[in-house]
């Protein structure tokens, strides 16, 4: 089935084309975004300006012979604030009609409620409360999550462009125009904060999912998250530049430069009235909620998400693993191993998750070659755009493959493994030893081991391995490859032979 979703936003246009498989795997076959500023000038004049409008149109124009060219069998289109807003904007769907663009006008609250859809396909939420945020060019859309739940949304008819031209500023902006900016912002937010229930959760981290925080993004941390502190200094960087100067100096898309730090500081304001001190960006937003939706509408069942991760490994595995056979057994010993082995490493269930994706995923850089198939397989699977991780997960994983053989870990010798927070270090080393063992356990690669067991014994410990007939070339290579899991249990292992 091909879909096609138009998020005709306030600040650009969006254009996703994508093919999806009875999993809801979606292979993306066209992206197109044109920037065309909707919102601009419409607080103060009530319409769209006729260079926005006509720009609108074309964009429209274009994206209709992508999708006529790629014979899609269902379109969306979805208008937000500047289109909520605007008093010219029936004319604009008017014409777009005729383009062959039907858009659909939807409110705050479904704005938000299609940004959620298409975030709880895409990652697992975090455990803490946390905040959904999309801040566009004419409103701003949060919701709260209390365990990946919705329990409240707020839509804020104000955007970085909107409020541009609420406050405007100087090139380059001046500190009292800053200092009327925040006041404006602080007297928005209290006046929303009447509306919202008394008991919500304190939440620290706020998932991002527009242009604008990963503009911000980029330009706070180079990365696809930021803390309170980086952006504060990006803020003061931004409102110090001119527009020109923040393209070449700062990197700013050039037609994000002129009220980029209206954005900037309309988040620290948001941030700070959360009470949040992390954000994370993330690649999904209104037009990958468009296509859930279409694949509902469409009486597909949508997959859960831990069913939508596993789809995609197994997709990867189709292409890529040469003995699905062995890989899936490594994956059973493997998790044998884990359940014995939680109370020593004190890990739970979503490292449990996580070492059955890598090992499963193991012997993928066989693909490329035998020799260093362990770092081909860990670039293969850094460059998958593995469906439902996030990018922390998959590069877990990735080095999780790195280190099932060869060398183990190490912060001074290995630069991926040292940017790693010191917590997942400590997870990759862990489940990169127990897939080494269940590796070696599958030696001939015919399954002859049937179960692995560590069981205590006094202040020792034995591996108990099963399995009917010759079982010599798995226990020797255990000798070599459980070194390494020996060590980390800093205990004495007896391995023991059981039919």
């Amino acid at each position: 089935m091909r879909i096609a979703a138009i998020d005709v936003g306030s600040n650009s246009i969006h254009l996703v084309v994508v093919e999806t498989d009875a999993m809801g795997n979606q292979q993306v076959l066209a992206r197109e975004k044109h920037m065309v500023r909707l919102a601009r000038g419409v607080l103060r004049t009530g319409e769209i300006g006729a260079e926005a409008f006509q720009a609108g149109l074309e964009t429209l124009a274009l994206m209709a012979e992508v999708i006529r060219g790629l014979q899609c069998e269902t379109v969306m289109a979805c208008g937000t604030a500047a289109l909520r807003e605007a008093a010219n904007a029936p004319r604009f769907i008017q014409e777009a009609e005729q383009l062959g663009i039907r858009i659909k006008v939807i409110s705050g609250e479904e704005e938000a409620s299609l940004i959620y859809l298409a975030v709880s396909r895409a990652i697992p939420f975090p455990v803490e409360p946390a905040v959904l945020m999309d801040i566009g060019g004419g409103s701003t859309e949060l919701t709260w999550l209390v365990a990946g739940r919705p329990v409240a949304t707020l839509s804020l008819p104000w955007g970085l462009q909107r409020l541009a031209d609420a406050v405007p500023t100087s090139q380059p902006p001046l500190p009292e125009e800053l200092a009327r900016l925040r006041k404006f912002i602080r007297k928005v937010l209290k006046k929303a904060g009447k509306t919202l229930p008394a008991d919500l959760p304190a939440a620290k981290v706020v998932l991002g999912t527009s242009g604008t925080l990963l503009d911000l993004a980029e330009g706070a941390s180079g990365q696809g998250s930021f803390d309170l502190a980086q952006l504060l200094r990006f803020k003061r960087r931004l409102w110090k530049a001119t527009a020109q100067d923040r393209v070449a100096l700062l990197g700013v898309d050039p037609k994000r430069a002129e009220v980029l730090h209206v954005g900037a500081t309309w988040a620290t304001g948001l941030l700070e009235w959360l009470g949040a001190e992390q954000v994370r960006c993330l690649q999904v937003g209104l037009r990958e909620g468009m296509v859930w939706k279409a694949l509902d509408r469409g009486g597909m069942a949508l997959p859960a998400l831990a069913d939508r991760r596993n789809a995609s490994v197994e997709a990867l595995c189709a292409k890529l693993d040469p003995d699905p056979g062995h890989s899936r057994h490594v994956r059973f010993l493997a998790d044998q191993l884990f359940h014995d082995l939680m109370p020593f490493f004190e890990l739970g269930d979503p490292e449990r998750e996580l070492l059955g994706y890598a090992a499963r995923l193991h012997d993928v850089g066989l693909s490329v070659a035998e020799k260093g198939h362990h770092k081909h397989g860990a670039y293969l699977i850094q460059n998958a755009n593995l469906a439902g991780f996030w990018p922390a997960e998959t590069e877990t994983i990735a080095q999780i493959v790195r280190f099932h053989r060869g060398k183990p870990p190490s912060a001074a010798s290995h630069e991926l493994f040292a940017k790693l927070k010191p917590w997942t270090q400590h997870v990759v080393e862990k489940l990169a030893a127990i897939i080494r063992v269940a590796d070696a356990l599958d030696r001939t690669r015919r399954q002859a081991v049937r179960s692995v067991r560590l069981v205590p014994e006094a202040e020792d410990l034995a591996l108990v391995v099963a399995g009917p007939g010759d079982l010599r070339p798995e226990l020797e290579s255990l000798q070599d490859k459980g070194r390494f899991l020996f060590r980390l249990l800093d205990r004495t292992v007896r391995v023991v032979r059981a039919d």
